[in-house]
C-alpha cells in the first residue's frame, strides 16, 4: 500500500479538483507535473507544469459556464508511487448534460503530482461533449 501521506495526497487532490480549489490544486504541481488527457475534442493531449495544468481545467471551467463537477468513489489500488482512484466526472455545455465515470492514475514524487492520466468511460461521449 502507498505510504499514508501519498494516499493523503491523492485525497487532496480529488477534494480540491470537487471544491474547485485552485490553491490547494497550485500546491501540488510543480514545473514538472505532467496531465494526460485523451481524445480527440481539442482538449486532449499533455499539459506539462502547473500553470498548464490549471490552465486546462480553467478552460474547461468556461466552457462549461462553471458546471463542471469531479467526484471521486474510492481508490482502488496503491503502491508506493502510484495510486489509481476511479470517480465522476459532469458538466453541462450548451444545453447537453455530459456525466461518467473516470479513472485517475497519478504518480506521487516528493510531495507533488508528477503524472497524472486521466482515463473515461467512454471517450467518444467525452469527445462528442467538448466538440460540441
Amino acid at each position: 500500500m502507498a505510504p499514508r501521506g501519498d494516499t493523503q495526497l491523492a485525497e487532496v487532490w480529488c477534494e480540491a479538483l470537487a471544491g474547485k480549489d485552485t490553491p490547494a490544486i497550485r500546491a501540488l504541481l510543480d514545473e514538472t507535473s505532467q496531465l494526460h488527457m485523451p481524445g480527440r475534442s481539442g482538449l486532449d493531449g499533455d499539459y506539462q507544469g502547473g500553470e498548464a495544468i490549471l490552465g486546462l481545467l480553467g478552460r474547461m471551467a468556461v466552457l462549461t459556464d462553471g458546471t463542471l463537477q469531479f467526484s471521486r468513489s474510492e481508490v482502488l489500488t496503491a503502491n508506493d508511487a502510484t495510486i489509481v482512484m476511479c470517480g465522476r466526472v459532469s458538466a453541462t455545455r450548451r444545453g447537453k448534460r455530459f456525466d461518467a465515470a473516470t479513472v485517475h492514475v497519478l504518480t506521487l514524487e516528493h510531495g507533488a503530482i508528477r503524472e497524472a492520466w486521466v482515463f473515461h468511460q467512454n471517450q467518444d461521449q467525452v469527445d462528442d461533449f467538448w466538440t460540441a
